[in-house]
């Protein structure tokens, strides 16, 4: 072997320990994603994903209240394969609202893989699994994903459960009774949803978490978590979209995520006249008529 074959082999052995130590590194160095509108680009890791990957590394029970489309789903798709690939004995379960999510959510973790450096994927751990829900290496490690309905937590030892639109799982609850155990004996638990309106499963597992009534520790993520996005973006979205949707799929607040998404009852311009106007230690009712919309004492 030459003195520069032997030089350019420590330095990729350095920078194999370099990202088995740092995710963040080896995100930003080495993870491809397919973006939609310019097709295969490096990951750029943003503030806030960058926060929350400190947060899954701190918290064996992080809960997760998000704007939709801000890549978070892309990011649990890397940070699970950072830990399959340069971590040994690590087995990971993805579970989703559907098969086709769960396929989708492992196909993001594939193809980050199969655009690696040649030199690393020859000094990693080597494939031994290759279906549309699962992914194994000689390492011990495996990443399956299915969907929530198959109960396939239950009986299983693992190290991470990834738990994808929670508040939109058929069974959410169920879900939750299967993984629990699982995380009681060491395993992580990494909830990600958007609102899906109040009372329900997620909601409580929220507002526990925020109070402090459970383990789960809370970050919320609003519209404006990326950085491409302005108040131009989000003027255009109000224009475009009723008030529950855009209060679901794109929250500024928790309280507006979950108040006002779900597809309520009552008109939620009504309801947020009648917070503006209310005259409080008086009874009345809201008077609506042609261009008049007032709080009127009785």
């Amino acid at each position: 072997m030459s003195m520069s074959s032997r030089l350019a082999e420590l330095k990729q052995e350095a920078e194999w320990r370099k990202c088995a130590r740092d995710e963040k590194h080896f995100l930003q160095n080495y993870w491809h994603i397919a973006h939609p509108a310019h097709g295969r680009i490096l990951f750029a890791l943003r503030e806030a994903q960058a926060e929350a990957i400190d947060h899954w590394a701190e918290n064996r029970y992080s809960l997760t209240l998000k704007a939709r489309q801000i890549g978070w789903s892309t990011l649990v798709a890397a940070h699970q394969f950072w830990l399959a690939f340069f971590h040994p004995d690590q087995n990971i379960i993805d579970l989703s609202r559907t098969e086709r999510e769960a396929v989708l959510l492992l196909r993001k973790t594939k193809y980050g893989f199969q655009h690696l450096p040649k030199w690393m994927i020859e000094r990693g751990p080597k494939s031994l699994v290759e279906h549309q829900q699962r992914m194994g290496f000689d390492n011990g490690s495996q990443i399956t994903s299915m969907p929530s309905a198959s109960d396939p937590a239950r009986g299983e030892s693992a190290t991470l459960i990834v738990v994808d639109e929670w508040a939109f799982l058929p069974n959410a609850e169920e879900a939750w009774a299967s993984i629990e155990p699982v995380a009681d004996v060491g395993g992580r638990i990494i909830g990600l949803s958007t609102a899906n309106g109040s009372g329900n499963f997620y909601h409580q597992l929220w507002v526990g978490a925020t109070t402090g009534s459970n383990k789960f520790e809370p970050m919320f993520y609003p519209w404006s978590a990326t950085e491409d996005r302005g108040e131009s973006w989000y003027m255009e979205k109000v224009e475009s979209m009723l008030p529950w949707q855009l209060a679901q799929e794109y929250p500024t607040t928790p309280e507006e995520a979950f108040v006002k998404s779900g597809n309520p009852v009552f008109d939620l311009d009504i309801l947020d006249e009648m917070e503006r106007n209310v005259i409080h230690g008086e009874t009345g009712y809201l008077f609506k008529g042609p261009g008049v919309l007032e709080f009127r004492s009785r």
